[in-house]
This record gives C-alpha cells, sequence and structure tokens, in this order.
C-alpha cells in the first residue's frame, strides 16, 4: 500500500516536477552481478552491458541507424586503410589520441595489451575467450598503436574485439587493475571508479540503485547530463509506473503496455530494430528432446503468427535464423517448422508418444512432461510461456512453468540454463554487429544451452569464421540456417523491435539495436 501511495503521489507530478535539470533516470531489470566489463555476462536485459557502456568505450560502436562509428579508435581497420591484411590474420588498430581515463591517465596501448592478457590469463573466469583466443601475438609500436596477429583469420574479428558481440569487451585501465589480483575479487568489480566513457561510478546499493556523474575529462567534451540515476525495479509494472509518475526519464516497455504508456502526453515512443533474437531453446540432451521428431513436433505445434500477432501486436515479427533481419546474412527463405497441429500429432505418435484416455501423451506407460523456464521480468515472455504451455497442452504434452529470476536463469557456471535444469527455455539472444552465430550453434559455444552439437553445423562455422569473403559467408549462414530449421535444437519465436517509452523532458535518448546507453553522452534534461 505505500508503494502506491508513493507512485500515486508521485504521479501528480505528472511531468515529473522537482527533479533537478541535469539528471537521467533509468531503470534496470536486473541487479548485475559485476560491474567489471570484464566478467560481464548476458541476461536477457543485458544490465551488466547497460551500465558498463556508461563508464567505458568500445572500439566501434554502432550508431541508431546500424551505422559502425570509431569510439576509442581513431578509424575503422580496413583493408583501404591498411588496417586490415589481405589474409586477414593481421590487424593494426590505431587509438583515438586526447582521450583520458577519468582520473586523467592517458589512454594507451599499454591498457590495451594488459586487458588481452587479463581475458586470456586462465585465472581470470572470463565467460567466453571466443575470438580473442586466436591471437597469436599482440604488440605496441607505440602508445596509439596494437598490432594483432592471429593464427588464422577470424572474419567478426574488426567489429567484435573490444566492441559488440556474443562475450563483449572493453579495455581496461591498467594502471588501476595491475595491483588488483586477482581480478575476480578485486573492489573493482563492486566499484570502477576509473573509466573513459562519458559518466564514473559513484556509488552501488545492491538490488537498489547504482549512480554515476558527468565525467569532466571525457574525450567529446562534457556530458549532456552531470548525473545518470539508475534503479533496479525487476516488475515490468512497476517500471511503467515510475515512467508514468515521473521517477523515471525512460524505460523499454513491452508492446502489450503501449495502449498505458500513450495515455500520458508527455510520454513519447521510439521503436527500435536490434540484434536481439527470442527463441525456445530446447535441452536435446534431456530425453525424448534429443529426438528430432520431438523436437519438430513441438515446433508444430506452435502458432509463432499468433505470438507475433497477439502478444506482440505485430510489433516483434517472426523469424527464421537467429542473425538479426537487419543483417546481411540474413535470408528470408529459410523457414523453421510452421504451425501444423496433425503434422505434429503424426510426429508424436511416431516418437511413440500416444494419447490415453485423458487425452496427454505417454510412452510406455511414462507421461510426456517437460519443464519450461521462464524469467518473470518479461511481460512479453510471461505471456508466451502460458501460451506455449496451452497450445502443447492441447497436443498432449504436459508443460510446468518455472519463474525463475533473470539473473538465476543467465547465471554462468551455476544458472539454469548453465546446468542444464530445464527442457525448454525462453532466451533472447543478443546477437553481435557481425552474423557469427558460432557462440550459440557450434558445439562448445559459450551460450549453446541446447548441448546441441552437430558436425556439419560445426564445420560450416569453422569455414564461415576464417573466410573473409562476405559472399562466402552469407551462403555458410544460410546452410547453417537450414540445419537448424531441420533439426530444430532452437525455435526461433520472433526478432524484437523493441518499444521504448520516454518523458519528453529527455533529449538525445536514440537507442541502436544493442543498447540504449550507447549515445548516454548525449542524453540532456
Amino acid at each position: 500500500m505505500l508503494a502506491l501511495v508513493l507512485l500515486t503521489s508521485c504521479a501528480k507530478a505528472g511531468t515529473g516536477a522537482g527533479v533537478a535539470p541535469g539528471v537521467v533516470r533509468f531503470d534496470l531489470a536486473a541487479d548485475p552481478s559485476t560491474l567489471d566489463p570484464l566478467f560481464m555476462h548476458p541476461d536477457a536485459s543485458s544490465a551488466e552491458a547497460q551500465v558498463a557502456r556508461l563508464s567505458f568505450e568500445p572500439f566501434v560502436d554502432l550508431d541508431a541507424k546500424g551505422r559502425p562509428e570509431p569510439v576509442l579508435l581513431a578509424v575503422i581497420p580496413s583493408r583501404e586503410n591498411g588496417g586490415l591484411s589481405a589474409d586477414g590474420r593481421t590487424i593494426v588498430y590505431h587509438l583515438r589520441r586526447g582521450v583520458r581515463w577519468s582520473d586523467g591517465v592517458p589512454v594507451t596501448s599499454r591498457d590495451v595489451l594488459f586487458t588481452l592478457h587479463a581475458i586470456l590469463d586462465p585465472r581470470n573466469p572470463v565467460r567466453s575467450l571466443e575470438g580473442y583466443d586466436l591471437i597469436d601475438r599482440a604488440t605496441a609500436p607505440d602508445a596509439h598503436t596494437v598490432v594483432l596477429h592471429l593464427r588464422r583469420a577470424w572474419a567478426p574479428a574488426v567489429l567484435t574485439y573490444f566492441s559488440y558481440g556474443i562475450s563483449p569487451q572493453v579495455v581496461l585501465p591498467a594502471h588501476v587493475l595491475q595491483a588488483e589480483t586477482p581480478l575476480a575479487r578485486a573492489p573493482f568489480g563492486a566499484a570502477p571508479t576509473v573509466g573513459d566513457g562519458p559518466y564514473t561510478f559513484v556509488s552501488w546499493a545492491r538490488g537498489e540503485s547504482i549512480e554515476y556523474r558527468a565525467n569532466p575529462r571525457y574525450w567529446r567534451g562534457a556530458p549532456g547530463a552531470r548525473r545518470i540515476d539508475v534503479r533496479i525495479a525487476t516488475d515490468p509494472s512497476t517500471n511503467l509506473l515510475l515512467l508514468q509518475s515521473g521517477a523515471l526519464d525512460w524505460n523499454l516497455i513491452a508492446p502489450s503496455q503501449r495502449p498505458l504508456a500513450v495515455r500520458d502526453p508527455h510520454v513519447k515512443l521510439i521503436s527500435t530494430p536490434t540484434a536481439v533474437v527470442a527463441a525456445l531453446a530446447f535441452d536435446t540432451a534431456h530425453p525424448p528432446l534429443n529426438d528430432v521428431r520431438v523436437r519438430r513436433a513441438i515446433a508444430e505445434s506452435i502458432d509463432r503468427a499468433s505470438i507475433s500477432a497477439k502478444i506482440t501486436l505485430g510489433v516483434y515479427p517472426v523469424t527464421d535464423m537467429l542473425q538479426p533481419q537487419f543483417s546481411w546474412a540474413y535470408d528470408p527463405s529459410i523457414h523453421q517448422p510452421g504451425y501444423d497441429p496433425r503434422a505434429a500429432d503424426a510426429l508424436f505418435d511416431a516418437a511413440g508418444w500416444h494419447r490415453g484416455a485423458g487425452g496427454m501423451r505417454a510412452r510406455n506407460g511414462v507421461p510426456l512432461r517437460l519443464t519450461y523456464a521462464q524469467f518473470p521480468e518479461s511481460l512479453t515472455g510471461v505471456r508466451v510461456a502460458e501460451t506455449v504451455q496451452a497450445e502443447l497442452r492441447a497436443r498432449g504434452v504436459d508443460v510446468a512453468i518455472e519463474n525463475i529470476s533473470n539473473a538465476a536463469l543467465f547465471l554462468p557456471v551455476s544458472g539454469i540454463l548453465a546446468t542444464g535444469r530445464f527442457d525448454l527455455a525462453y532466451v533472447p539472444f543478443t546477437m553481435g554487429a557481425d552474423p557469427d552465430d558460432s557462440g550459440v550453434l557450434a558445439c562448445h559455444g559459450a551460450q549453446n544451452y541446447m548441448r546441441w552439437c552437430d558436425p556439419q553445423v560445426d564445420a560450416l562455422e569453422a569455414q564461415a569464421l576464417s573466410s573473409v569473403s562476405q559472399k562466402k559467408r552469407r551462403v555458410l549462414y544460410r546452410r547453417i540456417a537450414r540445419r537448424v530449421a531441420d533439426q530444430v535444437p532452437l525455435l526461433y519465436l520472433f526478432n524484437a523491435r523493441y518499444l521504448y517509452a520516454y518523458r519528453d523532458r529527455l533529449h538525445g535518448f536514440a537507442p541502436n539495436a544493442f543498447l540504449p546507453t550507447w549515445n548516454a553522452y548525449a542524453w540532456r534534461t
């Protein structure tokens, strides 16, 4: 009751009257497990990546229209400018001059080499070494030049090293962290007070809030806001109330919340194509999901077009590949099994799962029961779970939904996905700027929650990663997608087009396909 009274009283302010100028407020759907970017792990909301981007600069970013732009680099390496060798194995990075850490120390090639060593140091529990483990040697001819020599060409390198990807990394301050060992237990993880981004860390009240202030030494000049206040609010309904009350300046909303959001004349909406592809992951190590007939039957039991139309109001289009639909590798000719209840029944029967007197399926007296893992922080995800449960029950499959927090679901090593304690799971995958999907589909991919290992796909992934030809890679990703469509370790639901609501006091808010905080330097109120 107290929370409701507080929200109601705030709502009377309408536009958030009384908020000091120069302060931008938003929330995270999950409390970060760490603020050290070295140990970032993906979750459904990219919580750790969102706040990391406030304080740390990537080599390369993508603007709101998806165009690459150099940030910590002076120029993006290419064949034309001499930054990329013909065989793709040597990359020359030229760091932007004049960039300083927030304590005044220059950002140099020493920081890059230090971070590379930290990523590759087996004592550091870095989530994935993908791509970085291909670096044979790294040199620094001068303070603003880094040369990487790869054991073999790695196609995603230019847009992935120290930038976006399945396991993103950023350059860290060597002068701060070289004495903080082991890094996994360093104070920096809870208080990264030195960064090179537009804002510097001030405080973190775990489970409640994180505060940042403007970095006066930021290389672009003074950021538009003087302070960023980040709340931890895991209830999506509460988030919308906070926005409407004026307690937040922007928030990601579910498509179903749009009618409520637009009632407020001070709330504006922006729709952004994203690199988020939501899918149902099948744990193929669990019988009967190790049987492709059962996986295909489940896929044919689910009306993905209806999910897109009724749950996302058509905002999130159905998709059939792991690459986002704006990617040059996306192929609209690929189709996973479509909604076909009769075909689904036939496949269940062929696999030996027959309906009993009550209509539910069993084989040799064992009921067909599956556990569906879902995180309650997503309204869309909750409704998808309920729909899938009902549609599978209509086909005689008993599905038990387990609501697990975003953090518990996605934790590396001990999380529900990492340990395989599920049969089906709703997983929004955030892809990188490059169409590489080996992190999900290769046998040892960091996000291969399906425990699916297909030698044919592994071979194709290796070819796609080593080729410097976009044309050849497009063909390879098409072949991978066709194999996935046939074997169905994942059932792709939709490629999210995120809907952000923001108050009209906020200017410069322009989310990109990966993060809403990428241009926080431009925010102003």
